[in-house]
């Protein structure tokens, strides 16, 4: 997924908007992820310190500020759990090795997303984009 200019996965999970937004709510948070209400159907989840990257770049470490960008969209049978990120992931906050590192970050949240759902019982299909 580093060679793509943007990289969104798409989770297909049983259930309601409700049920799918409390599954990836219990994954992030229980990762150290922080909830930003950014509409009907829109989380952003945040990890790192903004200000401590602002200053340092990449070299911020483990502590390198991060924003996934969920979407979620109820269908007829299921819903639809958008995870994406983009090529300026991390760019202005830590140059071309900040853009490397969150789109790393990023890629192994996804897989990690997609098998916590798996787990769950709750993934009905994942498709990459």
């Amino acid at each position: 997924m580093s060679t793509t200019p943007a990289a969104q996965l798409v989770l297909v999970v049983r259930g309601d908007r409700e049920a799918a937004r409390a599954a990836v709510e219990e994954f992030f948070v229980g990762h150290g992820w922080r909830p930003r209400e950014r509409g009907v159907g829109r989380i952003d989840y945040e990890r790192g310190r903004r200000r401590r990257t602002i200053l340092l770049g990449a070299l911020a470490g483990r502590r390198f500020f991060l924003t996934a960008q969920i979407e979620l969209r109820e269908t007829d049978a299921a819903t639809d759990v958008r995870y994406r990120w983009g090529l300026g992931a991390g760019l202005a906050l830590g140059g071309a090795l900040g853009r490397r590192r969150a789109d790393q970050v990023h890629a192994e949240t996804a897989a990690a997303l997609e098998r916590h759902l798996e787990a769950s019982g709750l993934l009905i299909r994942s498709r990459r984009r």
